[in-house]
């Protein structure tokens, strides 16, 4: 009956390509990558007559794998769908860096604007707002240009020279940090069998790992 299930299947089609007109029309073409490869079978049982023959469903739950045949499917499967992941995820990849790029591009012209706007606007504003008392914002109809007081900035250009002085003059800079060294505790709980609080380990268990025959 199980060699039966896997004789009568309905092929599963996976739709990978898409069009090369991507979300704008301005996009170079996107290189063919080539149609979806076609993927093995799953196995249906089609002898249920509530089974639509349009719609492929889940392997049955009566089918096992218990001969070489099967399990040969079964990675073979595998690897068909992680060659689809992976391609889809070169493609999504791909269309990233384009959606990037004509974003950079096509914000180039307006952001050159805004700077150069910004440059000549700014003694003026700074001016205006010079006479009033309290208010750092210059309201005009169309718009409000404000002054706005921007975090101050400390980088740390030479590590250790900063932390050589600190460490001698002023040690309340310098900060020590505490942590647990996660291979010492393997080899308390693992090695010599001690029970640390506040810890919990278990065994890593085998995990399936397909690869294909070289």
């Amino acid at each position: 009956m199980q060699a039966a299930v896997l004789d009568r299947t309905e092929p599963a089609s996976v739709p990978l390509d898409l069009p090369s007109s991507i979300l704008y029309p301005d996009f170079p073409a996107i290189p063919d990558l080539g149609s979806a490869p076609s993927l093995s079978p799953v196995p249906v049982d089609l002898s249920n007559p509530s089974e639509s023959s349009d719609t492929v469903a889940p392997a049955a739950a009566s089918f096992v794998i218990d001969s070489l045949a099967k399990a040969d499917w079964a990675v073979s499967r595998i690897l068909e769908a992680e060659s689809s992941i992976a391609r889809r995820a070169a493609l999504a990849s791909e269309l990233h860096t384009r959606i990037d790029a004509w974003l950079t591009k096509a914000s180039s012209s307006d952001n050159d604007s805004i700077t150069f706007l910004s440059t000549l606007l700014r003694p003026y504003v700074e001016s205006e707002i010079a006479k009033q008392h309290r208010s750092r914002a210059l309201l005009l109809p169309s718009g409000t240009a404000q002054l706005r007081k921007l975090p101050d900035r400390l980088d740390i250009v030479d590590r250790d020279a900063a932390l050589s002085y600190c460490e001698s003059s002023h040690p309340e800079a310098v900060i020590v940090k505490k942590d647990l060294s996660r291979s010492a505790l393997k080899t308390l709980i693992v090695s010599q069998g001690e029970a640390v609080p506040g810890c919990a380990f278990e065994l890593g268990p085998d995990e399936l790992y397909i690869r294909a025959n070289a």
